[in-house]
Formats: C-alpha cells, structure tokens, sequence
C-alpha cells in the first residue's frame, strides 16, 4: 500500500507525487519477483496502480506539458507495469493471464495534440518512446474541447508484439476517452492530421 494518498494531491506536489509512483513502481518489481504470487497480493497491488493510473488520468492536463521528473517516474511506471503485463500473459497462473489478458491492448487509438491556451502553433508529434494517452474513440469531444488553435490528431494502430495498457480496466479514465497508454512510436502511426 502507498504511503502518499495520490488521490488528494496537486498536480504542483512534485516531491509527493514522485514518491507514490515511485512506490508503486517498487511495488510492482517486488510482486513480479514474489515466489507465491496469489490473487489476494494481486488485488493489493491493483490498488497501487489504480491510484497511480487515477492520477494520471484526472490529475494530468491536455496540452500541458507534465514537469520532467513526473514524466520520468511515471515512464520507469509504466514500463515496469508493461513488463508484469506482459510476464501474466504467458503465466501459468489462470488468475494472472486473465487480467493480461484483459488489460493488453491491441487495435487502433487516437491521440490529439495541441496547446490549452489561445496559440496558432501547431503541435507536432515526437517519438520518444515516452507513454502517453491515447483514446479507443475517434472524434472524442471532451478531449477536443480542452484545445484553442490547431489541433494535430495522430491514428496509431497497435499491434502485437505491442500492446498498450487499457486503463478502462482499473476505471480509471475520465469523461467517455476510453483511454490507453502507449508510447508514440513512428512504426504504429498510420495517419497525422493537421488542422486548423
């Protein structure tokens, strides 16, 4: 269990947000390593991710760049919880491979980038291998209306050996974006839209 309670902080509480991701980032080393996984120590770990997740999720904002070192933690998050995904897919434990299973995402996303202020700039893509959020639904109109000036709209199609982290499974995205974390990588872009 986390000693931040990541569900009260401020997106400004760097030196706490840090120390929750990174607890949860420890704690999900420590469960992948466990010799006697079970499903009780699985649904306490959920609670780490699913508070981990929840912030990013409603603690975040579009077009508002998250300051380096939250980048970099929740970057060392959610590739040590695409490593536990990824070591359940193939576990032997029924209860492990169903929640992979369930949480490992394959098929098309869209994200949209552009400034939360009045801006002409248009906002190009970089493909960093950073996580980033991405919607399952085209056109979404919640995400669209947090933007002023041009919008860039990026179709990526995921497709094994990738697979992105559907977080609908925890309940932790917001509004209708039904989103999925995945990095932005040049080979899984099918289409960037600029407009105006």
């Amino acid at each position: 269990m986390l000693s931040v309670n990541l569900y009260g902080l401020c997106s400004d509480e760097t030196d706490k947000i840090i120390k929750g991701i990174s607890e949860a980032t420890q704690n999900i080393v420590a469960y992948r390593k466990a010799p006697n996984r079970n499903p009780d120590m699985l649904m306490e770990l959920a609670d780490d991710l699913r508070a981990v997740c929840y912030f990013w999720t409603g603690s975040t904002y579009v077009g508002s760049p998250k300051a380096e070192p939250i980048k970099m933690a929740f970057q060392a998050f959610f590739e040590e919880f695409m490593q536990l995904l990824l070591l359940m897919k193939d576990s032997t434990l029924p209860f492990e491979k169903r929640v992979a299973i369930a949480m490992l995402y394959s098929g098309t996303v869209y994200r949209y980038l552009g400034k939360n202020y009045p801006s002409d700039e248009v906002v190009v893509p970089y493909y960093d291998g950073i996580y980033v959020s991405w919607s399952k639904q085209d056109g979404n109109s919640f995400l669209l209306s947090k933007f002023y000036g041009p919008v860039t709209k990026i179709t990526c199609e995921i497709a094994e050996p990738m697979y992105g982290i559907d977080l609908d499974i925890l309940e932790c995205t917001r509004g209708n974006e039904q989103e999925v974390v995945f990095p932005t990588f040049e080979q899984s872009i099918v289409e960037i839209l600029y407009s105006k």
